[in-house]
């Protein structure tokens, strides 16, 4: 057994190197695709707590924010009155807010900026009109005219106000959150048309490669696949197999591209 010279690995360790698994490597990450994943994700997450916050106004305020009792007893009639009877103001902003958090999509730079702060008005402005209207004086005005219109007839009456315009409020400071990430970081959000782009970018880099549009089309009403490669004119399968099997050609370069790619495994003859 001969030994192994210094600096010459042996067979044992050649083997073990043969054997041992390729480390993989890690997937590349485009940076500039990172960035538009997390801005569409910004994107998707303001736009869903202002249509939050738009709902939450526009519902509330169609609740009875106050009851009340008109007449005398056993005469007596319940009277209420929604948030739409004591300001009209909350749902008119509440539907704003809805509109502008469907604006964010469609809208892109310096535009996605101005509508994050038309959120930012139509969401203190909910929340105004909302705490507003929680006092009774107001709402028992309000009763009294509804009452008198019944035949009820009364100047004033006991209001009793219910929480609704809590909710309300709440819902004008999401669209008011909502507004401010807008108008902070509404520039740097891609907008619909960048997935379009894209799209339309890649497709023309495949009717560059593989020919014009109107080519692909007409592939494809022939029944061929447009997205295999074409085989240049005048050349052969047979040759091209020959001329992509060059370990055959090398052992047997007598034999013809023919007999090349008919036995691409065969074992070359030795002469004597």
């Amino acid at each position: 057994m001969v030994p192994a010279q210094a600096g010459e690995p042996d067979a044992e360790g050649q083997a073990a190197e043969a054997n041992a698994p390729a480390a993989t490597e890690p997937p590349v990450v485009d940076p500039a695709q990172a960035a538009r994943r997390a801005g569409r994700r910004e994107l998707t997450i303001t736009v869903l707590i202002a249509l939050l916050g738009g709902i939450i106004a526009w519902a509330s305020a169609g609740r009875p924010w106050a009851t009340g009792l008109a007449g005398v007893a056993p005469n007596t009639l319940k009277v209420t009155a929604s948030g739409d009877d004591l300001s009209a103001g909350v749902t008119a902003l509440g539907l704003a807010a809805l509109a502008g958090a469907l604006a964010l999509f469609a809208t892109q730079r310096l535009a996605r900026r101005l509508v994050g702060v038309l959120l930012i008005a139509a969401g203190v402005g909910v929340a105004v009109y909302a705490f507003g209207e929680r006092g009774a004086s107001h709402a028992s005005r309000v009763l009294a005219d509804k009452a008198a219109a019944k035949g009820y007839a009364t100047r004033s009456m006991d209001a009793h106000m219910a929480s609704w315009w809590t909710l309300a409020a709440v819902g004008g400071v999401l669209v008011v959150l909502a507004g401010v990430v807008a108008a902070v970081r509404g520039a740097t959000w891609p907008g619909m048309s960048s997935r379009y782009e894209n799209a339309a970018t890649k497709a023309a880099a495949r009717a560059a490669d593989t020919g014009t549009a109107k080519d692909l089309w007409d592939a494809l009403d022939r029944g061929e696949d447009p997205t295999e490669l074409v085989e240049p004119a005048g050349v052969t399968p047979a040759a091209t197999t020959a001329a992509t099997t060059p370990a055959t050609a090398a052992a047997n370069p007598g034999a013809t591209p023919a007999a090349a790619a008919a036995a691409p495994g065969a074992t070359p003859r030795a002469e004597h």
